[in-house]
């Protein structure tokens, strides 16, 4: 996992820079805009991992298809998968407030300019930009997946469409020609 290790200082304006906050007071709500930033980030850092691990989990997917040009998923799995991607979606763009300025900022607005220079340094913007570019590449490769396995099932479907007719002109044949034309069973059918 990766850490950052920032060292903090005083000094008479407060900012950011190489991995240094200076603050310009012994405020604790100064301490608590710059603690909100760290701590959005780590959030963004936790959802970071999870999609990592959601993408280190289909990352056989299109090795399979390249190589074999199927994939050993079942239609309940490929549909698991994609649910697990709506939730992280769901958790990062809706359920967490990683997007939103806290509330905290809205009666002590001084410390805004600092809080989100704080968020500007660690990329908040862009990382859930990349974050939610990644969930769409997951999610179009989990739409392939279930197009295929569509595919498969209409194809399974045609096959028993074309074997119950087979059968059926086959026992009509056998039925017409055989039973009752050849071996004069069931004279009153004819």
């Amino acid at each position: 996992s990766a850490s950052d290790n920032m060292d903090f200082m005083y000094s008479k304006k407060s900012s950011i820079r190489h991995d240094v906050v200076r603050l310009s007071t012994t405020d604790p709500q100064e301490k608590l805009a710059v603690s909100y930033a760290f701590a959005q980030s780590n959030l963004l850092s936790v959802y970071e991992w999870r999609l990592d691990k959601i993408i280190e989990d289909n990352e056989h997917i299109p090795q399979q298809l390249a190589r074999f040009g199927k994939i050993s998923m079942s239609q309940e799995d490929v549909s698991k998968q994609i649910g697990r991607l709506f939730m992280e979606r769901n958790s990062i763009n809706l359920e967490s407030d990683i997007l939103d300025t806290p509330p905290f900022f809205w009666e002590n607005d001084r410390w805004d300019p600092l809080y989100t220079t704080i968020c500007n340094y660690l990329e908040h913007d862009a990382r859930v930009d990349i974050l939610n570019k990644r969930l769409d590449c997951v999610h179009e490769l989990l739409e392939v997946l279930t197009s295929q396995a569509e595919n498969q099932h209409a194809s399974r479907l045609e096959w028993i469409v074309i074997w119950l007719v087979a059968s059926e002109v086959f026992i009509a044949l056998f039925w017409n020609i055989l039973i009752k034309d050849i071996l004069g069973y069931f004279p009153e059918c004819r």
